[in-house]
């Protein structure tokens, strides 16, 4: 009799619920990881086929004719097809055969060897400084000088010294250019051997007014007390700014780590990556692309335009701060008019003032405004708690409903509440003129209550030499009343 595996159903159960899992917490970064690690998911296909054939074997079982049968080829291929083109549409770059094994960030085979770099070029009172593409770090600093001084080392990893010695001499560093635009070249693009690797560690030194142009590979670029226009572009990097005159654009496939610290101009990001830390920003700042780190913001002058897979936010100022991570938004002392709108995350806004728009999918909604008189609020989710704390003096044109749930108001008449079977609602207003208060969640609770002096928000500055942005926290959660009972008024 004909034995069917057990091994492609068992896959098509894991990956549906992978899926399941995508679709229950929208903000997991599923594709990324598929992209990565699709490979591993043949690797497991085969050992739990060869683990199913070794039991029919010890059991006296017949085995198949063949190890694999026809529609599992088909399966193979269509996974090798859909992997494939996963990683490269997310932006992990890499052939099929590389040049040096990489486990954990390390090269396993050949050594590294070795060479210093110490270049310096004449350079006008403002040229433009160009770092062509290469693998490694650079630290650039701008200084009152009248050169472009680079200093460090390359590493060469090769089989042996004669071959780390070949690719030296064939992909020699230099500066190259004129003194209004200098060019900082690793060569490592001339090497006619692909088992050679060339990697940089480099500090430059440039004229305080220059303008920066950094494209790199793979590294880090730390860049400081520039007072012209810095722009970096890589496919993977990490990128720390800090003192700068000018604008700041960085475009990055992937990155660990961005931040800018007294940037005058813009901040403009665009890309892919974790974590975000920006602090005394004097521009606009403009956000594009997927973050799934911790994201925090301070001390922002100019409006702040943040366009996520998962979350979009147009604030006019940030004087306060903002965290963001996978699940959570707190924000504090901000101008408006703001707009959150974002799938599964829960909110919390406070010390904001002017008008305030809220949307999401999924998630518990808490505001409590900087003060009087309020600006137009208007706060929705799907599924989760909405709780408004208002000054006891606040007149507003309340609109509040729930399809299921209660709804709970500390302000009492002229305030009324009724009931639709289901849900409830609240509805009134407190004085003429007052701006409108619409709060609303298909599934969950509202709130509206007096906040009282007690609640306080403070900022615990976590943020170090560790990466770790400031974290934003409430001494004194905000306080919950008994529902009123359900009547029909």
């Amino acid at each position: 009799m004909r034995r069917s595996s057990v091994v492609a159903p068992l896959l098509l159960i894991g990956i549906g619920g992978l899926f399941l899992a995508h679709n229950m917490y929208p903000d997991l970064p599923l594709l990324d990881y598929l992209a990565r690690y699709w490979p591993f998911l043949i690797i497991l296909w085969g050992g739990l086929r060869l683990i199913e054939v070794l039991i029919w074997a010890a059991t006296d079982k017949p085995l198949p004719a063949r190890g694999t049968g026809g529609g599992e080829w088909v399966l193979v291929v269509l996974l090798v097809v859909f992997g494939g083109s996963l990683h490269a549409v997310r932006g992990y770059n890499g052939g099929w055969w590389p040049h040096n094994v990489t486990i954990g960030g390390l090269d396993m085979f050949g050594d590294s060897y070795d060479y210093p770099i110490t270049a310096e070029k004449q350079a006008s009172k403002n040229p433009h400084v160009v770092i062509e593409s290469f693998r490694g770090n650079a630290k650039i600093t701008g200084a009152d000088t009248d050169t472009v001084k680079v200093s460090g080392h390359r590493t060469i990893r090769s089989l042996d010294q004669s071959g780390a010695n070949a690719a030296n001499g064939q992909a020699e560093f230099e500066l190259a250019g004129d003194a209004n635009e200098v060019i900082v070249r690793n060569n490592s693009d001339h090497l006619s051997n692909g088992s050679v690797r060339i990697t940089a560690e480099m500090e430059i030194i440039v004229p305080r007014n220059a303008t920066i142009e950094a494209h790199g590979r793979f590294g880090d670029f730390d860049i400081s007390d520039i007072n012209g226009e810095v722009q970096v572009i890589s496919d993977n990097a990490g990128v720390r700014l800090q003192n700068l005159g000018g604008d700041a654009r960085i475009d990055l496939k992937k990155s660990d780590i961005i931040r800018a610290s007294g940037v005058k101009g813009i901040v403009d990001l665009k890309g892919h990556g974790h974590d975000i830390d920006l602090q005394n920003i004097g521009g606009a700042v403009t956000i594009a692309g997927a973050y799934d780190g911790v994201i925090a913001f301070h001390n922002l002058a100019k409006a702040l335009r943040f366009n996520g897979e998962r979350t979009d936010l147009n604030i006019e100022k940030v004087p306060g701060q903002i965290r963001m991570t996978l699940g959570d938004f707190t924000g504090t002392n901000l101008v408006g008019p703001i707009h959150i709108s974002g799938r599964s995350r829960d909110v919390t806004v406070t010390e904001f003032t002017n008008e305030l728009d809220i949307s999401v999918d999924r998630g518990d909604i808490n505001l409590r405004p900087g003060g009087v008189p309020l600006s137009k609020i208007d706060a929705q989710t799907r599924t989760g708690e909405v709780t408004l704390s208002l000054p006891p003096s606040a007149r507003f044109a309340l609109t509040a409903t729930t399809s299921r749930g209660d709804v709970t108001n500390d302000f009492g008449s002229p305030i009324k509440t009724q009931n639709d079977g289901r849900g409830s609602e609240m509805l009134g207003t407190t004085g003429a003129g007052s701006p409108p208060v619409d709060l609303h969640t298909d599934h969950g609770n509202v709130t509206v209550r007096r906040a009282s002096a007690d609640d306080k928000t403070v900022v615990s500055a976590t943020s170090s030499d560790n990466d770790a942005p400031r974290e934003i926290k409430t001494l004194k959660p905000l306080k919950s009343t008994a529902p009123i009972k359900k009547t029909d008024q």
